[in-house]
């Protein structure tokens, strides 16, 4: 069948055919020769409609009125081929973005005849375009509002994106620092222990990866961040690069110092006064008593009402029987004031140096209470200067406070003073079972004041502290502080 039908006729079969495109031919001056069925579809006109009418029509009026589908034909002319895209007019009025190219046809001389023009209608692409490019440009704004440092990195490390909050953060505009490494943020000691390339590799190996740091801005100054680091990954699954968020949070770590440092002084002033309440509560109740039984001793002795025949009769022995009570009264107030002196700072801590204090420390606590305390240690050698000294032994004195107040059946107590070459470490253990306390009693609780100080202690020389329960033991104080710290 189709044999029978010439080339020419196939041809335009096919043409006329067509519905997703406007195909159709013009004259040498821009009149329309042939129409098909895309071309109704497209522009709403019939073949009997249009044939015959010049282009121009299908463009809005203000475009043809400066001559631009003229100007078309003229490049088409000149190139061969002209494409185009712009706002088209159907016969109802109604606008179209359009796909033009404008073909030029000759003859054998090579003088031009007319032209093909294929018309495809963009509307749909361009809605979705443009949509897309407001979503894009809302993103975008949105990116650059918000304070955090967001930013794109290539799987090299290379800064490939760039927002408002980046520039407001680290002092580079995006000109600036698009294509350079995102080490340049970094401060030199961690550049040469490798940190950026670090982070790279975690976050390709675990996906995403998130901490704090030390970073460094255009000016040279430096910010304390929070990072998250996101790997990126293709529609094959391969890797393509990382997004970076960095957030400043220099002065939320100096509010929480501040709250730490004002939580602290709360402590410690709690803790004074406890301490002051003591003192006292032991000056009235024990040492003013005693006191109180010397001052009526001498007050009989000195009586103007002893009758004098008592004083003749029994007088030598009735003094040395009062001599001998306020001895002993004398003798315990001076036990208890030398008690309460040790207990503020012991003597023998600044005369002998710690190892001794912590072994009148322990006979002390084992006089009263009923622990067993066994402390070993190698450090007799050592001179520990007196911050390091007084710090230690307050750390051993507070632990030995909690467990004779809060361990749960605890008999037995270890502690621990080594010292190594580069540190000094102290632990103290004892074997109280843990229990779960009543709701609101802080019996068998440490106290919360006692272990802030014991971690301020150790932040002060430099070390780090470990306070909890162990596997199959008791309560725990584990620290290592810098030996360098400690010594004199």
């Amino acid at each position: 069948m189709l044999a029978r039908i010439s080339p020419e006729a196939r041809y335009r079969a096919m043409i006329e055919s067509v519905k997703d495109y406007a195909i159709f031919l013009l004259d040498a001056k821009g009149r329309i020769a042939t129409w098909n069925a895309g071309a109704e579809r497209i522009k709403g006109y019939s073949a009997q409609e249009i044939i015959g009418r010049h282009f121009s029509v299908f463009y809005p009026p203000d475009v043809a009125a400066r001559g631009y589908p003229e100007e078309e034909l003229q490049h088409a002319s000149e190139l061969g081929r002209w494409e185009d895209e712009g706002w088209r007019v159907r016969k109802d009025g109604s606008r179209f973005w359009a796909n033009v190219v404008i073909t030029a046809l000759r003859d054998a001389t090579g003088e031009v005849m007319g032209f093909a023009k294929i018309t495809r209608d963009l509307t749909e692409r361009r809605r979705n375009e443009e949509q897309l490019r407001q979503s894009e440009e809302r993103l975008r704004r949105l990116m650059d509002a918000v304070e955090d440092a967001i930013f794109m990195l290539d799987t090299r490390g290379l800064v490939t994106s760039w927002n408002g909050g980046a520039t407001r953060m680290l002092g580079f505009h995006a000109a600036e620092i698009i294509g350079r490494h995102f080490s340049r943020f970094y401060p030199i000691e961690a550049i040469a222990e490798r940190e950026p390339e670090d982070e790279l590799g975690d976050a390709a190996a675990y996906g995403r990866i998130e901490k704090e740091g030390w970073r460094v801005r255009k000016d040279g100054s430096r910010f304390c961040a929070h990072i998250v680091l996101t790997a990126v990954y293709g529609v094959a699954g391969e890797l393509v690069g990382f997004a970076k968020v960095v957030r400043d949070v220099t002065e939320r770590n100096q509010l929480r110092e501040l709250e730490y440092a004002s939580e602290l002084a709360a402590r410690i002033e709690a803790t004074r006064e406890e301490e002051k309440k003591r003192i006292a509560r032991e000056l009235h109740d024990d040492l003013g008593q005693q006191l109180t039984a010397l001052k009526m001793d001498l007050t009989a002795l000195t009586g103007d009402d002893a009758r004098p025949e008592a004083r003749a009769d029994g007088a030598l022995d009735a003094v040395r029987s009062r001599a001998l009570a306020m001895r002993e009264a004398v003798d315990h107030a001076i036990a208890s004031v030398r008690r309460l002196a040790a207990g503020l700072r012991p003597a023998v801590l600044d005369d002998l140096g710690l190892v001794p204090a912590l072994e009148w420390l322990v006979d002390d606590f084992r006089q009263r209470s009923r622990l067993q305390i066994e402390i070993a240690t190698d450090a007799e050698d050592i001179a520990f200067n007196d911050a390091a000294a007084t710090a230690i032994f307050r750390i051993v004195q507070e632990a030995l406070t909690n467990v004779v107040r809060h361990a749960h059946r605890a008999t037995a107590v270890t502690i621990e003073l080594k010292c190594g070459q580069s540190a000094c470490e102290v632990a103290i253990r004892d074997d109280g079972v843990d229990i779960e306390p009543l709701a609101g009693s802080a019996e068998r609780r440490p106290s919360p004041s006692g272990l802030a100080g014991i971690r301020d202690r150790v932040r002060r020389l430099g070390g780090s502290v470990y306070i909890g329960r162990e596997a199959g033991a008791g309560f725990a104080i584990r620290l290592s502080v810098p030996r360098d710290a400690v010594e004199v």
